[in-house]
């Protein structure tokens, strides 16, 4: 195998030392032993191979909060340290709480006896209600009755008003009849009495001779014809007296009709207008029935008892710290049974699942930058090799440092830490992912490029195939596989299977 020009002489100077040093006469052994060389290591990774100017911006956790108590308490559980992983809603420390539930379990019972209250409000407006409607039933049934007693009323004041015309006719008829009767008597009488003397007269000269039968005999009709007449005249007087009589106690019992009538009628009106004003003092009382004044009062106890209810479960629940976010304990502040408190953070919570980098890009290349465009981001000190991609861009040069550029690179295997330097270079849109490892870990020997690959301390050489080079990175074809541990250092003081000694 040919080597370079200048690895001739630091070999040459190598197998000198092994002479001096006194090694065994066995030439192969002894060109390996001394050859036992102390070197650095990197990684090959997938990525993508950078363009143009590399910077260099510190890890920082894409969010990092300050756990402080809501309350001030003693702290009874801490279930998580420094480094602990913790998931959003995980709880991470527990205050002293008795307290607490007991004021919870009397808001509760508040709550009970409102509602309670809130029932019997309930029942008694219901009770009041069904009370109020049968006092407006009755009330108006009362209206209705006594309205029908002030129409019988009326009516019997009216019938009593036409039997007193009807009596009073009568008794008017049977006066003139009475009056009339007696006329009568009087003209019959006379009749009778002149019918009387003319019989007698006619008798006399009946007796001398001096009147004929007829005459006699039509004296004698004259006669009993006038008594017929004031009999019948008597009478008609008697019969007349009688309906008199008759009409005038009719127009008595009329009149004594109309007085019932009418103290009825003054009844019934009186009946009515209490009815009326109890109607109308039901229906003021089903107002206020219905009236939910004191439902809602009781409600308002129940909503106020449930609020503080909801305050003292909230208290309660502050006394139990979660994560709100994942990620990992930072710092710790706080033990079991010291008091935690609510002007410092007893926890600070990282997240580093995605971390950001803050880098500076001058003018002349801030304009070429883009958000969302791709990076590729390498830790050179642990062997890390990552793509993020630009999160935001300030307009404003920060003290002439450039303009603050923030990365971010997703870290779902924790590899990257706070405070890491890293190396950033922006990469092409369409760069394809393949291998890369760092320039300085290619030997180039009679043309052909090699790698030294670190298999059980020892340094095996592989043949690879260069692809696009840029600054410190390069990529390879083929020769090599993803995760090989590669030689950075030392280069030309190894051969294939060179002994050597990983240098921390």
């Amino acid at each position: 195998m040919k080597r370079t020009k200048w690895e001739l002489p630091l070999a040459a100077l190598l197998v000198g030392t092994v002479v001096l040093s006194g090694c065994s006469s066995n030439s192969a052994a002894a060109t390996t032993q001394a050859m036992n060389v102390t070197v650095k290591v990197s990684q090959a990774q997938k990525g993508l191979i950078g363009k143009g100017e590399i910077y260099t911006g510190t890890v920082t956790p894409s969010e990092t909060v300050n756990i402080v108590p809501k309350m001030g308490g003693k702290v009874v559980s801490l279930p998580v340290d420094i480094g602990t992983e913790v998931k959003k809603g995980q709880v991470l420390l527990k205050l002293e709480d008795n307290d607490l539930r007991n004021n919870l379990a009397k808001a509760q019972a508040d709550v009970a006896a409102a509602g309670a209250a809130v029932k019997t409000a309930q029942d008694s407006q219901q009770s009041g209600m069904v009370s109020a409607n049968s006092g407006v039933v009755s009330s108006k049934n009362g209206i209705i009755s006594s309205k029908s007693a002030i129409d019988q009323a009326t009516g019997s004041i009216n019938q009593a008003n036409g039997s007193i015309n009807q009596a009073t006719t009568a008794v008017e008829q049977a006066k003139t009849a009475v009056s009339s009767a007696a006329n009568n008597i009087k003209q019959t009488t006379e009749t009778l009495s002149a019918a009387q003397k003319t019989l007698t007269r006619t008798q006399s000269l009946f007796q001398n001779g001096l009147a004929t039968q007829a005459q006699l005999e039509q004296a004698q009709t004259a006669q009993a014809t006038a008594q017929t007449a004031n009999d019948n005249a008597k009478n008609a007087q008697v019969n007349a007296q009688e309906q008199l009589n008759a009409a005038q106690k009719a127009l008595v019992i009329a009149k004594k009709n109309l007085s019932t009538a009418q103290s009825a009628y003054e009844n019934a009106t009186s009946s009515y207008e209490n009815a009326n004003s109890g109607y109308s003092n039901a229906q003021k009382q089903l107002e206020v029935s219905q009236s939910t004044s004191g439902i809602e009062a009781s409600q308002q106890k129940q909503k106020q008892a449930e609020l503080n209810v909801n305050i003292a479960q909230d208290a309660l629940d502050d006394a139990v710290v979660t994560s709100p976010i994942n990620g990992i304990i930072g710092t710790k502040n706080a033990e079991v049974g010291e008091m935690a408190s609510t002007s410092s953070p007893a926890l600070v919570i990282a997240n580093l699942s995605t971390v950001n980098t803050l880098i500076y890009v001058p003018a002349d290349q801030i304009n070429n930058v883009k958000i969302g465009d791709p990076v590729q981001v390498r830790v050179t000190s642990s062997n890390i090799l990552k793509t993020g991609k630009v999160k935001n861009i300030s307009p404003m040069d920060e003290s002439g440092k450039g303009y603050p550029v923030k990365v971010a690179v997703s870290n779902a295997d924790n590899k990257l830490k706070s405070g890491m330097l890293a190396d950033i270079s922006f990469v092409d849109a369409s760069a394809k992912e393949g291998i890369i490892v760092p320039s300085k870990a290619i030997q180039t020997i009679d043309g052909k490029s090699y790698v030294y690959v670190v298999q059980k301390n020892v340094a095996i050489r592989k043949q690879v195939t260069l692809g696009k080079a840029t600054g410190s990175q390069v990529f390879i074809n083929s020769g090599i596989n993803d995760g090989d541990t590669i030689v950075t250092n030392n280069l030309a003081l190894l051969d294939d299977k060179s002994p050597i000694t990983v240098s921390q």
